[in-house]
């Protein structure tokens, strides 16, 4: 199992990307834990929202995790790999970038931080150009099967 592969964007861009992405993350869980908290006061349906947000996000990231087993990398892969277009794939070509999303977002959403909110559209934004730089991948690696997929499957939902 290959853990890191090679990154379908500038490898600054891509891991700047997924680094404010995470810190998101952090944030938001160190918030909920009451260990340091950068929230801001937000009406009650937005913490409620962002804590069904964050459950989407974490639906979809499991879900496609399992899917992809062994397959799964940060970045590009190197070796021969399946393609995978069952369970939560038939759906979505992107589930796990969903879950994250949706992770970003309910950062955004319970913190209501300006920092947070800075962090989490660029991570998004970056995320979407990680996905463009992967379908290019994958329609080298996988040819028509894969053009095929994309006329089929939509890119998030």
């Amino acid at each position: 199992m290959e853990l890191i592969g090679k990154t379908s964007i500038h490898p600054v861009v891509f891991y700047s990307g997924k680094i404010s992405g995470y810190t998101t993350w952090v944030l938001l869980l160190l918030s909920w834990l009451n260990v340091f908290s950068v929230a801001g006061h937000s009406a009650l349906f937005l913490k409620y929202g962002s804590c069904g947000l964050f459950l989407i996000g974490l639906l979809f990231t499991v879900m496609s995790l399992i899917n992809l087993g062994k397959s799964t990398t940060l970045g590009l892969p190197s070796k021969d790999t399946v393609f995978k277009t069952s369970g939560i794939y038939r759906f979505s070509r992107n589930p796990m970038y969903i879950g994250f999303n949706c992770f970003t977002l309910a950062s955004m959403l319970y913190t209501l931080n300006i920092a947070v909110i800075l962090l989490g559209v660029y991570s998004i934004v970056i995320y979407h150009l990680i996905i463009l730089g992967e379908e290019a991948f994958l329609e080298q690696r996988f040819h028509q099967a894969y053009t095929d997929y994309k006329r089929l499957v939509k890119r998030y939902l």
